[in-house]
């Protein structure tokens, strides 16, 4: 895994925060609001999954490096 979910969570969490500094900035924003809106339940809905799958994923790279070390170790051996 090149980067973490942790690292992931706090670029969306980041974007999210410019954009909604944006949209107060933007004159007739009500026109935008509906879809800002259903963008942030759908990102709402992203983070919810990113945290559950963060374990999974989290035991996944755990059981690669495990499973590389034993290669390496197996290898050192012949």
């Amino acid at each position: 895994m090149s980067y973490r979910v942790s690292d992931t969570y706090d670029g969306i969490d980041k974007a999210m925060r410019l954009m909604r500094g944006s949209m107060k900035g933007m004159p007739e924003r009500y026109r935008y609001m509906r879809h800002y809106d259903e963008l942030r339940r759908s990102v709402a809905v992203l983070l919810v999954l990113l945290e559950e799958a963060a374990p999974w994923l989290e035991e996944t790279r755990e059981a690669k490096k495990a499973t590389t070390r034993a290669k390496e170790m197996f290898n050192a051996v012949r």
